[in-house]
């Protein structure tokens, strides 16, 4: 790969390594540096850990590590973002994880939670020295916890002198292995048990392809994403949100109490239906199946399992449209979804919905909506390119007389999934 074409964070990750890292440490191997991209989903939220269909795509905004591998087993960060160093050590992983955790920074936690997972899966790890950057808006629902954790596996293969490899040929670990390692990292570093569509996104990365993941199985084909007269933005409404405080966990059990509440109400009417007894998520639940039982569930538990059973439709809709070429059709269907994420699952905001309605004033936004674990983060907008500079100017000045705050506008391109460099010694 030609360092000039590297990503601007990447390059920056490489600058400033010798401005934190000049202590007279012994490396053992030249300046190399690990990244992974972010993602924004078109189609699909809430739904992955219900087991069911995404529609995401990998994006040009990544975290990235530059640095050196030591002769020991510590590993030493410096965060440009959080300007904090932090420290670990390999030694003992995964036993000594919850006791090293503690002290950690949260940005930290990450990257020591994908050690413990690879030294649960016996691979061996070595020691090094990073600077740690990234441009995924921290908490603005485009995964840079997914992005962090996919890149710092990538590190780790790197620093090791690749005593394992990531890939899909002949390698130690599958593109998809790895998205399940840093998934079960993420939920031991940050207690939020999440799906496993943001690490799968970040792993499975290709410019201009979108990726239809079944979150069961986790099969997953690509389908064309590269009009060029179509622009995917994305607005930023400034409000974070920590998402294990969030309801995230709490929606996590509700779906799984309806399920299980369907399933017995289905199996009290016919015992020995087959399809009852399948019932393991609401994956499992037909539409058809959800009419019959919804007005048996309690209102609470009706809307989240209805929004989700919808959510998954819509997301084989899309998919048959986007094929088709019908990309209007296919942004009217974003609109339907965010009203479920508002009424039904509950989890947007002001701010979001404020962004929404704006967007839909605008002639040329084919459908929005909010995007990620919700209250707050980011809305996903599908535009025709002559009507950004449009959207933009409506955001810039309603937003803020409507919310007090001001929101940020990203073109998102659809990008490639995670890489590494290392200079020649």
């Amino acid at each position: 790969m030609d360092s000039t074409k590297l990503l601007p964070p990447v390059k920056e990750a490489i600058e400033k390594f010798p401005q934190y890292f000049h202590e007279d440490v012994t490396y053992s191997n030249p300046l190399g540096a690990a990244w992974a991209p972010g993602r924004v989903n078109l189609i699909g939220e809430h739904t992955d850990y219900n087991g069911g269909y995404v529609l995401p795509l990998a994006v040009d905004r990544v975290s990235a590590f530059a640095g050196r591998t030591r002769n020991d087993q510590i590993v030493r960060l410096w965060s440009t973002h959080f300007n904090a160093y932090a420290q670990f050590s390999l030694a003992g992983l995964p036993e000594t994880f919850d006791e090293q955790r503690e002290p950690l920074p949260g940005w930290a936690r990450y990257v020591l939670g994908v050690a413990a997972e690879l030294a649960r899966a016996k691979v061996p790890l070595k020691g090094f020295d990073a600077v740690v950057t990234g441009d995924v808006p921290l908490g603005g629902g485009m995964s840079s916890s997914a992005a962090l954790e996919v890149a710092s596996a990538q590190a780790y293969a790197l620093f090791s002198n690749h005593a394992f490899t990531i890939g899909e040929d002949n390698a130690t670990l599958t593109p998809l292995e790895t998205a399940a390692l840093c998934q079960e990292a993420e939920h031991k570093a940050s207690g939020l048990m999440s799906g496993i569509l943001d690490q799968a996104a970040s792993c499975l990365g290709q410019p201009r392809k979108a990726i239809l993941l079944d979150c069961r199985s986790l099969e997953y084909r690509y389908l064309p994403f590269e009009d060029p007269t179509i622009s995917v933005v994305v607005i930023d409404t400034s409000v974070r949100r920590e998402l294990a405080s969030s309801a995230y966990n709490e929606r996590r059990k509700q779906c799984e109490e309806a399920t299980q509440k369907i399933r017995e109400l289905f199996l009290q009417d016919e015992p020995d239906n087959s399809e009852a007894k399948a019932i393991k998520e609401l994956r499992d639940i037909t539409p058809e199946t959800f009419e019959r039982y919804k007005d048996r569930l309690p209102e609470l538990l009706q809307k989240r399992a209805g929004y989700v059973i919808a959510e998954n439709e819509r997301v084989l809709q899309v998919v048959k449209l986007l094929e088709a070429g019908e990309i209007e059709e296919a942004g009217k269907i974003l609109w339907i979804g965010h009203a479920g994420l508002r009424d039904e699952y509950e989890v947007s905001c002001k701010e979001l919905d404020v962004l929404v309605d704006i967007a839909k004033d605008v002639p040329g936004v084919l459908g929005a909506r909010m995007m990620g674990g919700g209250f707050g983060g980011c809305t996903i907008n599908l535009v025709r390119s002559d009507a950004v500079d449009a959207l933009s100017q409506a955001v810039k000045q309603y937003y803020p007389e409507r919310t007090g705050r001001q929101a940020s506008i990203d073109i998102c391109r659809a990008a490639a999934g995670p890489n590494h460099f290392l200079f020649d010694k």
